[in-house]
């Protein structure tokens, strides 16, 4: 995370990394959104296909069954 913080410092934009070790990795992000108050999560997608998803399933749509918050999702 240091990485991302200094990337963020060099362009003035506040960062506050965390991280969690979690075998539910949608729980783990509805969960660090919603202890840090957040106003929404944003998430980027593999675009796996119907077959990927089938066999990988979506963490975006688990995350969004565990979040009331919005959800920008990037392709």
């Amino acid at each position: 995370l240091t990485h991302f913080e200094k990337a963020a410092a060099d362009a003035g934009v506040a960062f506050e990394g965390q991280y969690e070790r979690n075998d539910d990795v949608a729980a783990a992000i509805a969960g660090a959104a919603d202890r840090g108050g957040c106003d929404m999560i944003v998430m980027a997608t593999h675009g796996r296909g119907a077959f990927g998803e089938l066999l990988f399933g979506s963490q975006t749509k688990r995350v969004m069954s565990f979040s009331k918050l919005p959800l920008l999702v990037l392709h």
